[in-house]
């Protein structure tokens, strides 16, 4: 199979999902969340890189949000961190997406003593956490907060922000295939130290400096 005819199976499949999605009922989202109960305990596990991968990967509605707050330059490539790239035959390395960038401990960028500096404008994976929607059923990550009581009316908000994280992925995913226009990229395990960085979006690609 020729990789356009492949991308364009994973963008049909996508936007079936995003159809899909208007069968899922808020109501009965908002009821599982009771079921499971959840309140933020406010311990900041989440938000740390001892406590597993706390990557937050961000979508253009998280990006706008950072731009109308003042902290777009908080973000940053997801290139892998594993010494697995990949590249293009001019040495060039592509990545996909942008997440919030992190401090030398691995602690979110935004993670102070008094908790998020930014809660009112937090990315939508930040407000949804623990819960998460995935092949349109309700899924919770480990979380210290799972098991507590949380009321009607706040799990109905979550339920409507995990439902719009999950529509809103869905998309940027769709309209990153649907940019993504280059040749064959190739796994390099070590690009030359001054390699270029392109990053692939919803919105397009993008040539950042050296590296």
């Amino acid at each position: 199979m020729k990789e356009k005819e492949y991308r364009s199976l994973i963008i049909k499949d996508l936007e079936k999902r995003v159809l899909d999605s208007i069968s899922i009922s808020l109501h009965d989202l908002a009821m599982e969340i009771v079921r499971i109960g959840f309140r933020c305990s406010g311990c900041g596990r989440c938000c740390k890189f001892s406590t597993g991968d706390n990557s937050v990967l961000l979508t253009y509605f998280d990006i706008d949000n950072l731009k109308k707050s003042g902290n777009i330059t908080a973000i940053e490539p997801t290139v892998a961190e594993e010494d697995m790239f990949l590249a293009d035959t001019e040495g060039i390395v592509h990545t996909f997406g942008w997440r919030l960038k992190r401090k030398t401990n691995g602690e979110c960028v935004f993670l102070g003593e008094a908790g998020c500096a930014i809660y009112p404008f937090r990315p939508l994976l930040c407000r949804t956490y623990p819960f998460h929607i995935a092949e349109g059923k309700l899924e919770i990550s480990e979380c210290k907060g799972e098991g507590r009581i949380i009321p009607l009316y706040h799990a109905r908000r979550l339920a409507n922000e995990v439902l719009q994280r999950y529509i809103i992925e869905l998309r940027d995913t769709i309209m990153t295939y649907r940019h993504f226009k280059e040749g064959p990229l190739f796994l390099a395990s070590q690009p030359a130290s001054d390699y270029k960085l392109i990053v692939h979006d919803s919105r397009g690609k993008w040539k950042l400096d050296d590296k």
